[in-house]
């Protein structure tokens, strides 16, 4: 090799040295300062306006919508929202309340002008991603009742310490059950919920 290559290499080494830093720091500020103007993506003013005493729906997959469906049974308002685009936009097109944002992070739900939520639900299949929503839910607010589904015993009773409503059960009956645990928060007669929830069991084997 050349002197003269290998000084241009060791050169190119160094400034990769030198400018790796300041571009993983440049990179994280403006990713930063994209996520947290990104608030509620495709909502519009009278979407979030008066968002007071709602349920807050974090996921509108299967669990999700099966509990948005509980919800509506008993015009609970609520607002959903999902990561996924495309569900989104459907929900969206059928004149729903589901809106793209990360609703575990509360300063998701204070751009959705939602200060005070009247309860969570937490439909996500993660395990790590359900208990740092509940804390970080919980930090933000002490006094509210967060549902939440767990993936087995171990796991809900993590999110029990936290101070969580957690449902183990399978993907269909979970969601079933977290929402029925919100009907009864809400003063809904057991009797009602129990009929709500059968019927919501029928129309799925269907």
């Amino acid at each position: 090799m050349s002197p003269q290559l290998s000084q241009l290499l060791f050169l190119i080494v160094a400034l990769s040295m030198v400018m790796t830093p300041f571009l993983a720091t440049t990179g994280f500020k403006i990713a930063s300062s994209i996520e947290s103007k990104r608030g509620l993506m495709g909502a519009r003013k009278e979407d979030i306006a008066n968002a007071k005493d709602y349920v807050v729906v974090a996921g509108f997959g299967r669990v999700g919508q099966s509990v948005c469906d509980l919800l509506n049974a008993r015009l609970i308002r609520y607002m959903a929202f999902d990561m996924n685009p495309a569900r989104v936009i459907e929900a969206r097109n059928k004149g729903l309340p589901v809106f793209f944002g990360d609703a575990c992070r509360p300063e998701v739900l204070k751009a959705a002008g939602i200060k005070n939520p009247k309860a969570v639900v937490v439909t996500l299949d993660d395990k790590d991603g359900a208990s740092k929503a509940v804390n970080a839910l919980r930090r933000e607010y002490p006094s509210i009742q967060i549902f939440v589904r767990a993936k087995d015993a171990k796991h809900q009773k993590m999110l029990q310490l936290g101070g969580a409503t957690a449902i183990v059960p399978e993907l269909l009956e979970s969601s079933l059950l977290l929402g029925g645990a919100v009907l009864l928060s809400y003063g809904t007669p057991i009797e009602e919920v129990n009929s709500l929830i059968e019927e919501a069991r029928k129309k799925n084997i269907n």
